[in-house]
């Protein structure tokens, strides 16, 4: 715990009058660009932002799945053109420490920043689950997905696996991955066998039993089986080995989700995992000043919508901090997951994300506009850039 509490920092109005509040959120994901967001929309003056990412540009990551089929899907925006927009400042570095107690950050160039308050959105590690197998998220491994989806048209692969590995909660993208190569198989003509392989005992689990009925129904149709309660350990030579049950044979190849893995920051405490506890707030349990949101955080299902509301909590708190009169909101986990089938996505959401919390399922959107992350400050911002996109080009 930091031994000493800033003057710049009481709970609410201490910033000198005329003084803004020094924000510096480290990380370019959903949780970075939400958290910016936010607290322009919040708090505008009364806040001094800086943004620490060595990302060029912001990556709409959960549109991945669909790189493989078209190249251009996924949305990618410049952080100098975000930055400008903001009036914020861009240090185009990354986080490697912070000594909560000086209130400064090293970057891994070693630069050091100060700042009053910090919110750490700086994501989590992706590590290979099934050495051998194509790994979702890597860099590359779209061209390579991309690249057995031209082998399966030619026939130089008939069967794929698609594993959802042990620990991993945030199943979804494999469930789509499978749907929308099993759409392209139809289509070329290919006659592919394709498999699920998961460690879950429903698939995908954390969207709750409705989800599963619904992902089987699915998968069925397109023809993919499904073997739940599997733990995929290796690809080797054409055959997917599992724990305890032999190996599978698979002639073709493997895609498998990774394990996410936290990114232990210096000067920060962290679970064994390397994450970043935090209250409801988001703020970082033992340290008053510092904040996160994202993958970073403890909390286990890491999914880009859940990443913003984390963001919102915490920029709501900050917000109150810099003197301004807004609401304080916990974060109250809300999961909404489109997925993507191939032809018509289903719409699935799920409040609480308990035992006992109910999913709703509709074939029409449940939320507005019906995109994968809904952000309440990055969906309207996304869909503004959209539009004066479409219309420079009339």
């Amino acid at each position: 715990m930091s031994s000493r509490t800033k003057p710049s920092l009481p709970p609410v109005n201490g910033t000198p009058r005329g003084a803004a509040l020094r924000v510096l959120v480290a990380g370019g994901g959903v949780a970075g660009l939400e958290a910016v967001l936010a607290l322009s929309k919040l708090a505008g003056d009364r806040v001094d932002l800086t943004l620490l990412t060595p990302d060029e540009e912001f990556v709409y990551r959960p549109l991945e799945v669909l790189a493989p089929f078209d190249s251009g899907a996924v949305v990618r925006v410049p952080w100098s053109e975000i930055a400008a927009e903001l009036h914020l400042k861009h240090i185009p570095d990354a986080l490697a420490s912070v000594d909560p107690d000086a209130g400064v950050v090293r970057t891994e160039s070693g630069r050091l920043t100060s700042y009053d308050v910090l919110v750490v959105a700086a994501g989590a590690s992706r590590r290979v689950a099934v050495p051998g197998a194509l790994t979702v998220g890597m860099p590359g491994t779209s061209e390579k997905l991309a690249g057995m989806l031209a082998e399966l048209t030619v026939g130089t692969v008939a069967r794929i696996a698609f594993v959802a590995p042990l620990g991993v909660a945030w199943t979804l993208p494999i469930y789509e991955l499978a749907l929308l190569t099993a759409t392209h198989a139809r289509d070329v003509g290919a006659g592919a066998k394709l498999a699920v392989i998961t460690a879950e005992s429903e698939p995908p689990q954390v969207l709750g039993s409705g989800a599963g009925t619904l992902a089987r129904k699915l998968l069925a149709e397109h023809g993919i089986a499904v073997h739940t309660g599997c733990v995929a350990d290796s690809y080797e030579h054409g055959y997917l080995r599992l724990e305890l049950a032999g190996a599978v044979a698979v002639a073709g190849a493997v895609v498998a989700l990774p394990r996410l893995e936290g990114p232990r920051i210096p000067g920060l405490p962290a679970t064994a995992e390397g994450f970043l506890a935090v209250d409801g707030n988001g703020r970082v349990r033992g340290e008053d000043a510092v904040y996160a949101a994202g993958d970073v955080t403890s909390f286990p299902i890491k999914q880009g919508g859940l990443a913003t509301q984390q963001a919102d909590a915490a920029a709501a708190h900050i917000a109150v901090r810099a003197g301004v009169s807004v609401a304080r909101e916990a974060f109250d986990p809300v999961l909404r997951g489109p997925m993507l089938t191939g032809g018509a996505s289903r719409f699935l959401r799920r409040g609480g994300v308990t035992e006992t919390s109910r999913t709703e399922i509709a074939d029409e959107p449940l939320w507005w506009p019906p995109v994968k992350i809904v952000g309440r400050h990055l969906t309207p911002y996304l869909a503004e850039r959209a539009e004066r996109a479409r219309s420079s080009r009339r």
